[in-house]
């Protein structure tokens, strides 16, 4: 699912132009002549934007974060890939066609909200969990495969945590449970 358009960030359905890559200084001809031996880093490839009209997969990265109990009894972790960016929260996780059971995508908001989210482009069913700021659970709601609806919770809340459909029911959490979030999580 992903937010829904608003007029600072909107999701499209155009073919968006992509950069063109920088054409070498002198300064980094001559250091790619003389680094030859060794071997050159991995692409940072989480500063790629992301689309929403392209279903090549967006790497996001992650975080672990652990969904506890309101009485604190029970804990249970998850992997989640961490949306900080408006192009990453934009695209959420359009084009999937799987999650696995312990795992997710955490939308990081700069400021409490109340935009709401779709799930166009979406191929698996969603529980989206809206969290206050201190990560309180307040709502979740249930997203179906390619549905325009707007699905909009009834509070401002300042971050999501999207997992599969059902998945709050099945581990026994809901609204009042706290998803402990990182300390360096924020938005982008």
């Amino acid at each position: 699912a992903a937010p829904t358009p608003t007029a600072t960030s909107q999701p499209t359905a155009t073919a968006q132009p992509t950069p063109a890559a920088e054409a070498p200084t002198e300064a980094t001809a001559t250091a790619e002549a003389t680094a030859t031996t060794e071997p050159s880093p991995a692409p940072d490839t989480t500063s790629d934007p992301c689309r929403t009209d392209d279903p090549t997969p967006c790497v996001l990265p992650t975080a672990s974060v652990t969904v506890r109990s309101a009485d604190g009894e029970r804990t249970l972790t998850l992997t989640v890939e961490v949306a900080s960016r408006a192009d990453q929260r934009n695209r959420g996780l359009m084009f999937r066609e799987s999650l696995d059971e312990l795992a997710g995508m955490l939308f990081v908001f700069e400021e409490d909200r109340t935009g709401g989210f779709w799930m166009l482009n979406t191929l698996i069913p969603l529980d989206i969990a809206y969290l206050a700021a201190d990560g309180t659970v307040l709502e979740i709601v249930h997203g179906v495969p390619q549905s325009p609806e707007v699905l909009r919770p009834a509070q401002p809340y300042r971050y999501t945590l999207e997992v599969n459909g059902g998945w709050f029911e099945r581990q026994g959490f809901g609204v009042g449970d706290v998803v402990e979030l990182p300390d360096d999580v924020e938005a982008e």
